[in-house]
């Protein structure tokens, strides 16, 4: 092994071999700082999802002899006419409302951001109307929407009274199956735009002072610099707010299952992949025992698991080329 030498100010040589070493024993104490969470998420996360993708190979009532069965549960998943039907629609549900978070939650993310970032006249009221939900519950949250949405005393139906509109031609919101999804994203705008929204406005904040004062100088307007400065500059923290939507998507659950019960409606309007997943994992129906099947139940939890690896991955792609842009 050859040891290179360099020589630093006055003639003084240095073993960058030596150097290397003592770097890494600087590092040891970190290691052993990082050791207790690592051990933790080995334990609570990439154990159980090892075990979840053995387990989708296999048949499982939770209390029998778990039977291996190989790639079927797989075909059961794409390939059963009815089983592929549940799931495809269910997927595409998650789908539907990922894209309804792209292009209406998340501008709304960044306008309410930038309203308390500029500090308008009633931003505290906005602020606190915003940041609300994060203290809540989804059971309250789901009880304020059914209650907002009520046909007999709601908050909409009130409105539309005022305006005008006869009590006849008033809609039942939550018994029509149409209005169902929409509902659903209404309640969602309000209950998930607090974590993105927190992390758009501390981006805002990070972007130069100087910069913002020197356009303000040079005529622009409130417009322009969030348009051509800090818009560019929060790209990063924009593709992290995505990722955590993307996430927050594919794993819905709670909020569909509490306005719409186990089956997502009647005909499934509001029927999720993590809904579809219960119902095979934990049972549905008086009959539910015997509607368990935890190995079936563990592929569909390994196919979402691909998908939300596969979105991150494209979404950490892309924040890498927008890093790259902004230098």
């Amino acid at each position: 092994m050859r040891c290179h030498r360099t020589y630093g100010k006055g003639g003084e040589m240095r073993n960058s071999m030596g150097n290397t070493v003592k770097k890494k024993k600087k590092r040891r104490p970190y290691l052993w700082f990082m050791l207790p969470g690592l051990i933790f998420y080995c334990m609570f996360m990439i154990i159980p999802l090892i075990a979840t993708s053995f387990l989708s190979l296999s048949s499982w009532d939770g209390l029998g002899e778990l039977t291996f069965t190989g790639i079927e549960n797989y075909k059961r998943l794409f390939l059963d006419p009815a089983n592929a039907a549940t799931y495809w629609n269910a997927f595409g549900n998650n789908m539907k409302f990922i894209l309804c978070e792209y292009f209406i939650i998340v501008p709304i993310q960044v306008g309410v951001a930038y309203m308390l970032y500029s500090k308008i006249r009633w931003y505290k009221f906005f602020q606190a109307i915003f940041f609300l939900p994060y203290v809540l519950s989804t059971a309250v949250i789901a009880f304020f929407g059914t209650i907002f949405f009520n046909a007999s005393f709601g908050i909409v139906n009130k409105a539309l009274l005022t305006l005008g509109v006869s009590r006849v031609n008033l809609p039942g919101w939550l018994a029509d199956p149409k209005m169902m999804f929409p509902i659903l994203i209404g309640i969602g705008i309000w209950s998930s735009a607090t974590i993105g929204m927190l992390i758009i406005l501390s981006n805002m904040k990070n972007v130069s002072y100087e910069t913002i004062e020197s356009s303000t100088i040079d005529g622009a307007g409130s417009f322009q610099r969030f348009l051509y400065i800090i818009l560019p500059d929060i790209g990063p923290g924009m593709i992290n707010v995505l990722v955590l939507d993307i996430i927050w998507g594919i794993t819905l659950f709670d909020l569909p299952y509490m306005l719409a019960g186990t089956f997502g409606g009647m005909d499934g309007r509001l029927d999720f992949v993590n809904m579809y997943f219960y119902r095979i994992a934990f049972g549905s129906g008086s009959m539910s025992r015997l509607n368990i099947d935890l190995g079936y139940a563990a592929t569909i939890g390994t196919v979402t698991f691909l998908f939300i690896l596969l979105f991150t991955s494209v979404m950490n792609f892309a924040l890498g080329k927008v890093k790259v842009w902004n230098e």
